[in-house]
């Protein structure tokens, strides 16, 4: 039996997507956290539609999509999140509403190397406001709280504001991704939301205007930078306590080189030496007789993931503080 308010309603056609975050370790470029797009010019997420007539289940369509667009065949995929607030990339048929369904998965340099390098992009190109490897990030207290705080419409906003951003002197959870970029986009901070908000604007956007409009970070289409958002924090939380890092990694790999694909993912450095003494602690790693040789320098111990953890409940994460108690 209808609802009485919906006697007269006009039936509205819903549409699902699917998105597919694939992260990787960019190897050859101090171990850079990527994601892979399948039209750089346009930032686009591997995405498509989920047919149920097609696709028994949505993880199987997003593969399907993913496979038909990168060629790409995926191991663990994990959904992160439904999104389908009413107004977000609002243009185009009003009697059409459109539902995204997000989804990560990582993929090793191996898997890595069968796409284009231009089709992998650093994520922090989306996102500058998260990466305190160099220091806090100067549009953060330059742009991004000063307009944030002139949009705030009183305690409670602030609140949220100090919540998600904290000041100078505070600790950074780097794993409140979303609740940064949804502040941000309800003060009109990303184009997303100055897209949104003029129903005149066409989903045909040039990316490299939109970029130009406001200094926080690289537009994408529809929903795609929200998505992204999320599977930051998500990969930022997992790899703390989830061994997933070694699934970024070559088979081999130098303590270096995990403690830099490490900090890529959290945005903030870490203590060499309590790096080192954890993961050897918690045997995360074994040393192999194979040596890197470097550039300059002695050459470097080769590691590989314990595989005696394999299959075994319970295994940790990295566990490790930043390198200071506040950024």
């Amino acid at each position: 039996m209808s609802h009485p308010a919906h006697k007269n309603a006009k039936s509205m056609e819903i549409i699902i997507d699917l998105n597919a975050v694939i992260i990787s370790i960019d190897p050859n470029n101090q171990g850079e956290l990527t994601v892979l797009t399948i039209d750089k010019a346009n930032n686009l997420l591997p995405w498509g539609q989920y047919d149920p007539m097609h696709h028994k289940t949505m993880e199987i369509g997003l593969r399907h999509w993913v496979k038909n667009l990168s060629g790409m065949m995926l191991d663990y995929v994990e959904q992160l999140y439904t999104f389908g607030d009413s107004g977000r990339f609002s243009y185009g048929d009003p009697n059409r509403h459109i539902v995204s369904t997000g989804y990560l998965a990582i993929v090793n340099p191996e898997i890595r190397e069968q796409q284009p390098t231009s089709q992998w992009r650093n994520i922090y190109d989306f996102f500058p406001w998260e990466d305190f490897r160099n220091g806090r990030p100067p549009i953060l207290d330059k742009f991004i709280l000063p307009k944030l705080y002139d949009w705030s419409d009183g305690i409670e906003t602030d609140q949220r504001i100090k919540l998600s951003f904290g000041s100078q002197n505070d600790v950074w959870d780097e794993e409140n991704t979303v609740a940064r970029f949804e502040l941000m986009y309800e003060a009109n901070l990303v184009f997303e939301a100055v897209r949104d908000a003029n129903p005149d604007m066409s989903g045909e956007i040039n990316i490299n205007e939109a970029d130009t409009k406001l200094p926080t970070g690289s537009y994408m289409p529809f929903d795609h930078r929200r998505i992204l958002a999320t599977a930051l924090g998500r990969i930022r939380s997992k790899v703390k306590y989830k061994p997933v890092i070694f699934d970024l990694m070559s088979n081999f790999f130098t303590l270096f080189e995990l403690q830099k694909s490490t900090e890529a993912i959290l945005g903030h450095r870490l203590h060499k030496q309590n790096f080192r003494r954890y993961v050897e602690r918690e045997k995360l790693v074994v040393k192999t007789d194979e040596m890197q040789h470097q550039p300059s320098g002695r050459p470097a111990s080769l590691y590989e993931f314990n595989k005696q953890l394999v299959g075994v409940a319970n295994v940790v994460g990295l566990k490790i503080g930043n390198s200071s108690s506040a950024y």
